[in-house]
């Protein structure tokens, strides 16, 4: 776990590994993420979409070539903006991901990642552990037919949209939605983690407390951004 002066913890890691695709439109002249050295990415600053845009970015060139900017954590949003030709790429998670696939965008580059549960101290062990077992129920049974289950994709977006309305279960594709049981967040992770956002000055060394397990949640500072609040807390999410 990890001390928050907002009152919550990490308390392990998500059972959703997330897929994460660098996207570009169409007519795009990008074919690999070589190609947008010095060229706009839209990241949600913040979110775990954001954190794998640039590992995907600082992969393939000179930390100096990375340009990005913040826009909205909507991701029908983002889509709509890439669409208009706001910036040159985005990263999507599913549904958009199948979305943008439709469209005849361009995935120039794809990741899996984990997320964190987050919890105050009134969610206590008996608490945190039934939400555990319930959870690895959850991923048997999707495990067992991950076509049935992405239907939730379309009743539990981030909002209702025609585009992701408009998609059959048919459409996805399956080796993008990958669950695992819940587990603890290694130590070894968790600093490197904590390292890599100092790298990138989400924050500095002095700004909190060292990690016990995992870094602090917080909105970070990224290249070309105006300040960010931090996260809001809440018992699970």
């Amino acid at each position: 776990m990890a001390d928050s002066p907002i009152g919550v913890r990490q308390v392990g890691r998500r059972a959703m590994v997330v897929c994460g695709a660098l996207i570009v439109a169409p007519c795009s002249s990008i074919y690999t993420p070589q190609d947008l050295a010095h060229r706009l990415v839209a990241l949600d600053y913040g979110n775990g979409t954001a954190y794998a845009g640039l590992q995907m970015l600082e992969s393939a060139m000179p930390r100096a070539a990375v340009h990005t900017r913040s826009f909205d954590a909507n991701p029908a949003k983002r889509y709509a903006a890439l669409m208009a030709g706001e910036f040159d790429a985005t990263v999507l998670q599913e549904p958009w991901i199948t979305v943008a696939e439709k469209a005849g965008c361009r995935l120039v580059s794809t990741t899996f990642f984990y997320g964190t549960w987050v919890a105050d101290d009134t969610v206590d062990a008996e608490t945190y552990g039934a939400f555990v077992r319930a959870t690895t129920e959850a991923v048997h049974r999707i495990n067992a037919d991950k076509r049935t289950y992405a239907r939730y994709y379309k009743t539990h977006d981030f909002e209702v949209t025609p585009a992701v309305q408009a998609l059959s279960l048919d459409d996805f594709n399956l080796s993008r939605i990958q669950v695992k049981a819940p587990e603890p967040i290694p130590e070894a992770d968790a600093r490197w983690d904590w390292d890599w956002m100092v790298r990138w000055g989400c924050y500095t060394e002095n700004s909190m407390p060292r990690p016990r397990s995992t870094p602090p949640c917080n909105r970070p500072r990224m290249p070309a951004a105006s300040p960010l609040v931090p996260a809001a807390s809440a018992r699970l999410r």
